[in-house]
């Protein structure tokens, strides 16, 4: 497991490795999670992105869906929506 500050050291570091998945959060300093989910999704092999938040807006998790990530959850459903998540089959 890895754990960084803000956004640009999260996609600094995915860059020089792989990872299966990411999880990140919306807020954050820097890069915001909408940011790094749009950049990682960029990579030739891009990781399965999962967004999380504790400030959950109507339209989040939609949103999250057509720009590519894997899963959403609201915070305050984390570990039980984590798991639920990396159960999912692939999406083409």
């Amino acid at each position: 497991m890895t754990a960084v500050e803000d956004g640009w050291k999260a996609i600094e570091i995915a860059r020089a490795e792989h990872f299966d998945f990411v999880i990140t959060d919306l807020g954050m300093p820097g890069l915001d999670g909408w940011g790094v989910l749009d950049k990682l999704l960029e990579f030739q092999f891009p990781p399965r992105v999962i967004v999380m938040t504790a400030d959950a807006a109507e339209g989040h998790r939609k949103l999250v869906e057509q720009k590519g990530g894997w899963g959403y959850v609201e915070k305050t459903y984390l570990v039980q929506e984590i798991k639920k998540a990396l159960k999912a089959p692939p999406r083409d």
